[in-house]
């Protein structure tokens, strides 16, 4: 029994110093005031509003997202726009000492070889020309047959058709025949890669300068001559034909230039690159039309070699573009 007393006392013991520490513990939580917020009554962080199938996104005053966002009024300006090119030398044309005949060199063999076939069946269209003329003459006066004309119509015929052949080839690779045959002794021609998105800063006949990769420190003189006449379906790029003197024949096939199609521009809006998003191969930028509102825009731009952008359309003077804070802006358009 008198152990039975002892457990009992221990226990109540026991009992009584967690009782005081729950005490203990919920007096100072009270005097601390704090409880749990319930549910609904958690503060919730502003978020900004989406309109207009994205074109209008308006930001609550206390939302954080609008200390990423800066904008600044746009004004016209003038500016030297650098398009750059990669090129290449493709051709180069000699004075063949031996009986004054122009030699035209290549960078390709296939060129040189394509080439070759086009003055062969051009002179085979000659040939079969001449000869079916002679025939409708023999034929007229009863010294040919029926059978020897028709020969001859097909002869000249499939001639045709393989120097279409060969022309066509050639100008796909950015060379045309006719312009081949004119070329000047002491000239060589380079062909550039140009995107099609730049082909409205290039000017047939315009002057460029021409910087080799061997000649680092020299820039050259160039000509702009014709424009390719297909568009690379791979790259989205055009060939750019440039000629330009050779001076001590130190230009050869195959050697690696830059040629700058550079023009000053007058009056135009000059923005950072990074104010411009583009989407699906569309370009735009974001306005602010008032506080925490901003409004998106396509517009019409061209970049330049030094990360800049130029608008050709679809801003105006003192129009607020958004220059920080546009890929922000572009998610919440987009919805990416």
């Amino acid at each position: 029994m008198s152990g039975q007393r002892v457990m009992n006392q221990f226990s109540l013991a026991k009992t009584s110093r967690i009782t005081v520490a729950v005490l203990v513990a919920t007096t100072l939580m009270g005097g601390c005031g704090r409880t749990a917020d319930p549910p609904g009554l958690q503060e919730v962080s502003p978020r900004p509003i989406v309109r207009d199938n994205g074109n209008r996104i308006l930001f609550p005053p206390e939302s954080p997202g609008l200390s990423l966002i800066h904008a600044t009024p746009v004004t016209q300006t003038s500016v030297l726009i650098s398009v750059i090119a990669p090129a290449r030398v493709v051709a180069s044309a000699l004075a063949d000492g031996t009986d004054g005949e122009k030699v035209v060199l290549f960078d390709s063999p296939d060129v040189t070889s394509l080439y070759s076939q086009y003055k062969q069946a051009k002179s085979n269209v000659e040939f079969t020309t001449k000869n079916l003329q002679r025939l409708r003459e023999m034929f007229e006066t009863h010294a040919a047959t029926e059978k020897d004309l028709n020969q001859a119509e097909a002869d000249a015929a499939n001639a045709r058709a393989a120097k279409s052949e060969y022309e066509s080839k050639l100008r796909t690779a950015g060379f045309r025949p006719d312009e081949l045959e004119r070329m000047v002794p002491g000239t060589v021609w380079l062909i550039c890669d140009l995107p099609e998105a730049q082909l409205n800063e290039v000017q047939k006949g315009e002057a460029v300068d021409v910087y080799f990769t061997t000649f680092p420190d020299k820039k050259f003189a160039g000509k702009e001559e014709s424009l390719g006449e297909v568009v690379d379906p791979a790259t989205r790029t055009v060939k750019i034909r440039v000629s330009m003197r050779n001076p001590g024949g130190k230009i050869l096939p195959g050697m690696f230039a830059k040629v700058d199609f550079g023009d000053p521009v007058n009056d135009v809006i000059l923005l950072p690159a990074a104010a411009l998003v583009t989407v699906e191969g569309k370009d735009f930028v974001f306005l602010q039309q008032a506080n925490g509102e901003f409004q998106r825009r396509q517009i019409v731009a061209t970049n330049t070699a030094d990360g800049r952008v130029v608008v050709r359309g679809g801003l105006e003077t003192g129009d607020r573009v958004v220059v920080d804070g546009a890929m922000l802006l572009k998610g919440l358009s987009f919805g990416f």
